[in-house]
Parts: C-alpha cells; structure tokens; sequence
C-alpha cells in the first residue's frame, strides 16, 4: 500500500513542478524576470526529479543525489539575487551563493562525494536560505499596498518556506535520527511537501497572470478609445 501510494504521490507532485513553467509560456509572463525564474527552478527540479525514475545503481544515485543538494540551494539564493528589489538581500546573495559552492566542494573533496559528507554543509545551508525566504517576505509585508506582482511572489515564497521546511524535518531524521525512518518515508515526505507547496506556488503565477491580463485588457480599451477619438 505504502508503494502505490509513493508512486501516486511521486508522479503526481513531478507533474506539478512542470505546472509554472506551463503558466508562464502561455500567460506570457517571461518577460517577469522572478516568475520566469521560479519557473525555471521548478522546472529544473522535476526534471531532476525524474532522475529517480532511471534504472540507476545505489552509488550513481547517491553521487547524482549529493550533486543535487550541492547545487540546489545555491542556486535558489542566485534566483533571489536576480529577483529581489531590496539592495542588502541582493549584497548577501551575491556573496553567499558563491561561497557555498565553494565550501561544498572542498567538503566533499576532503570527505568524498556522498550524501554523508554533506551532514553539516547542507544543515548550514537550509539555515540561510530559510533565512533569506523570510527576511524577503517581512520586507514586502512592510510595504502599505502589496501589488498584484507582489502577492504572486509572496505566495511563492511562502510555497519555498514550507518546501524548506520539510527539508529540515527530512535533514533531522536522515542525519540525526537514523533508523527511524526510510529512505522511501523520506522521499514520500519530500513529495507530500510538493504536493501542498506547489498549489500555492501555482496560486501566485495564476495571480500575476491576472493582473497581467487586466493590465493588457486596460491598454488597449485605452487605446482603441483614443483612436476613436481621433477619427
């Protein structure tokens, strides 16, 4: 029961990541740098995701698997970096970002590609970027009147925060509390999180999407009424 459930679960939260990158081409929101981006990430993460689906052996998996977690908090805070209008946040992404692949790889150079060696970097990691989530969203909570652009981010936002979340509960009881859970209860936990994660993320791009439209609809009712005029 637990495996039907897992591969119901699994294929259904990987369709939902391609679901943003879906809206954004047919909604026209490309041209949103943090939409666009977002979507790439969720994009980059079911493809990833599929991975699992190959006929792999445990050693390629759990080397494909460290590659992964190296990369993927890195490249969130790159996302907030190109996305975020507020300077320190930018300032700080900057110089993280980088800094984290660096003393990823070193870690693993010295203790060996495997997802052991990354006990305490990737611990390290969800801190900031948990961090950094939150510090963008007080930010934009402090704004009088929140923008149709910006309700969609903090509706993604707060899918990332509770997505991170759950990696932190996962982290806790693969590092720390071996044996009390699987590796299946962990990666069925991580897609559940997707599961509820990413209908409010999807809820944000439907809402800039929105006002997209309406803006659109504005310019050229506006438009063909200044034509009218003039004929």
């Amino acid at each position: 029961m637990k495996s039907i459930i897992y591969q119901i679960v699994s294929i259904v939260a990987v369709g939902l990541y391609f679901v943003p990158m879906l809206i954004v081409i047919a909604k026209k929101l490309w041209p949103a740098i943090p939409f666009r981006l977002f979507a790439l990430y969720w994009l980059t993460c079911a493809l990833a995701n599929l991975v699992e689906f190959l006929p792999l052996s445990e050693r390629a998996m759990d080397l494909y698997t460290t590659i992964y977690n190296l990369l993927d908090i890195p490249f969130v805070l790159i996302i907030f970096y190109f996305s975020t209008t507020a300077v320190a946040v930018k300032k700080f992404t900057r110089l993280v970002a980088p800094a984290m692949v660096a003393v990823g790889l070193v870690n693993c150079i010295i203790r060996g590609f495997t997802t052991d060696a990354l006990e305490y970097v990737l611990g390290g990691e969800l801190l900031i970027v948990l961090g950094v989530i939150i510090w963008e969203i007080i930010l934009k909570l402090q704004k009088i009147k929140l923008s149709g652009h910006t309700k969609g981010l903090l509706l993604i936002w707060a899918a990332l925060l509770f997505e991170y979340g759950t990696f932190v509960v996962i982290y806790i009881f693969d590092y720390f509390l071996p044996g009390v859970s699987s590796s299946a209860d962990s990666f069925l936990m991580y897609y559940l999180s997707s599961l509820i994660a990413l209908p409010v993320a999807i809820g944000g791009f439907l809402i800039k999407a929105k006002r997209t439209s309406a803006r659109e609809t504005d310019h050229f009712q506006n438009q063909a009424s200044a034509e009218y005029l003039i004929s």
